[in-house]
């Protein structure tokens, strides 16, 4: 007999704040390398990514539009709003973005793109991968180097539902990282490759 599934739904979130579970950035630095281990969260909301990056032996730091900690820590650096930013704080940018409806993923990741002399890796909703305008656009232009399928699922709910002492599981949508390689190695007639990704070990 099959369990009952606990699925949750959620209101808009305000600032789109939403906060990955630590899995998703841990199982990502299982499988990426990163040359030069400076890594920068440019939407770091609580600071998973960085601290996923931390314990996996890298350098790393975070900013966002707003300071979400009662306690400002030390790999914080400053309240800044990322598509402002003309000088990376680190080489390679890693990051779940504000989706926006997937407009908000795709602005900060070609800016990422931009300003970024590393690896780019965006943490999204496996339907971001879809849709002829971004077929046609985005990604004819940025094809990803590869695209890693997170099994099993993980939950991606609002901060402030956290906050107030909730737990993450239980979530209802896939999510998926996709990665481009440092612009110097980047190759528009490259396939892109998909993998899976266990977020579980």
């Amino acid at each position: 007999m099959k369990k009952p599934k606990q699925a949750h739904t959620w209101d808009r979130a305000n600032r789109e704040w939403y906060v990955e579970e630590r899995r998703a950035s841990e199982a990502l630095f299982r499988v990426e390398e990163f040359e030069v281990n400076s890594i920068w969260d440019g939407c770091c909301g609580q600071g998973n990514i960085v601290l996923s990056a931390i314990a996996a032996g890298l350098n790393a730091v975070g900013s966002d539009i707003e300071d979400r900690h009662p306690v400002t820590p030390a790999w914080f650096h400053g309240e800044r709003n990322f598509l402002t930013k003309r000088e990376p704080l680190g080489f390679n940018f890693v990051s779940n973005p504000p989706f926006g409806g997937g407009e908000g993923i795709e602005l900060i990741t070609r800016h990422a793109l931009d300003i970024v002399p590393g690896k780019v890796c965006i943490f999204a909703p496996s339907k971001f991968l879809f849709g002829d305008a971004r077929a046609l656009g985005f990604y004819d232009e940025f094809p990803p180097s590869r695209v890693w399928l997170l099994t099993p699922r993980v939950s991606c709910p609002p901060g402030e539902w956290l906050r107030e002492g909730n737990k993450a599981g239980g979530g209802t949508e896939d999510f998926v990282w996709l990665v481009w390689e440092p612009r110097d190695q980047m190759s528009l007639s490259r396939p892109t490759e998909l993998n899976w990704l266990r977020t579980k070990i």
